[in-house]
């Protein structure tokens, strides 16, 4: 019995120890190598070995003293204004290229008739059916502009003008929260000046004085080419309005202020901060649907809005 007991534990562990037998495994068939594609080789970069312009520094100038010159003096001494531009930089020289690159892409297929992008560029070239057309095309938002005979009007209507750009009292788009990168707001600036900066407005330096001028000469050609009568008296009373803007607009270095241009509020506090215009109707029919907004010259915003306020309609229209 002993015997037999002994030889079933060994049947047992002979059997325990036995090897199993694994199903049998599927080999795929062996797949051809893809031959690697060659990469184009990157390019060199223009300057430097690896786009740092070495070369353009002043090392006999300590960055302490004087950053700009010790990183860039030999390069701004080295580097003449090009005759058609008011100023230089590598930034202008990338945007040169880019717009070469832009202009090299339009011409490739500016005479193909399935492209848009072509058909759109050949139709800005034709000069000559530009000029057969005249006014046509503007004339319906022209007479737009001569039928507002209410001031109540004025706001949707420079929020229309703004859809379209063209930029009124106000300006201002939708980008990154400053404070809150990780949400975008709107966010409105003074506005409401045909020349670039304030200063052109309010110095007197000759050659601002002359710029003046000539700005009014402009403003009186756009009124008469836009089919207007009295266009000399209205240029006037144009620039005028615009130098009162000018005169309550923030500087460049305030405006330029990070902190001081960070103003954020509810569509209640810019109405109660800025009164005389209809902010409400302004964002609405400018397809803004918003609880909170930035405006970046708050007191710009109040005298302004007062301008506006006070200013004759047709003046407002013009």
């Amino acid at each position: 019995m002993v015997r037999m007991m002994v030889v079933l534990a060994a049947g047992t562990v002979l059997g325990g120890c036995a090897p199993q037998i694994a199903p049998p495994v599927e080999v795929a068939p062996p797949v051809a190598e893809i031959a690697p594609v060659p990469l184009a080789p990157a390019p060199k970069p223009a300057l430097g070995t690896f786009g740092f312009d070495t070369a353009g520094m002043n090392p006999s100038v300590k960055p302490g003293d004087d950053f700009y010159e010790f990183a860039d003096g030999t390069w701004a001494k080295n580097t003449p204004i090009p005759a058609d531009k008011s100023n230089y930089s590598m930034f202008v020289g990338l945007q040169d290229l880019s717009q070469k690159r832009v202009n090299e892409l339009l011409e490739a297929v500016k005479d193909d008739p399935n492209s848009k992008i072509g058909t759109a560029y050949s139709s800005f070239l034709n000069e000559a059916a530009v000029e057969a057309k005249g006014l046509a095309p503007i004339q319906p938002w022209l007479n737009e502009i001569r039928a507002l005979n209410n001031r109540n009007g004025y706001a949707a209507l420079s929020a229309k003008a703004a859809r379209n750009g063209i930029t009124g009292l106000f300006g201002g788009g939708v980008s990154q929260d400053d404070r809150h990168s990780d949400t975008y707001i709107l966010g409105l600036t003074q506005a409401g000046l045909g020349m670039p900066d304030r200063d052109m407005y309010l110095l007197s330096e000759p050659n601002l004085v002359s710029l003046r001028a000539a700005y009014l000469d402009h403003l009186g050609k756009m009124l008469t080419l836009a089919g207007e009568s009295n266009a000399a008296p209205r240029a006037k009373a144009i620039l005028a309005f615009e130098t009162a803007i000018a005169k309550v607009s923030w500087n460049r270095e305030d405006s330029s202020d990070a902190t001081k241009t960070y103003n954020r509020m509810t569509l209640a506090q810019l109405a109660k901060l800025a009164p005389g215009f209809d902010w409400a109707t302004y964002l609405r029919a400018g397809g803004v649907d918003t609880k909170e907004l930035l405006v970046a010259q708050p007191s710009a915003f109040t005298k302004i809005a007062a301008l506006a306020h006070g200013a004759p309609l047709g003046v407002l229209k013009d």
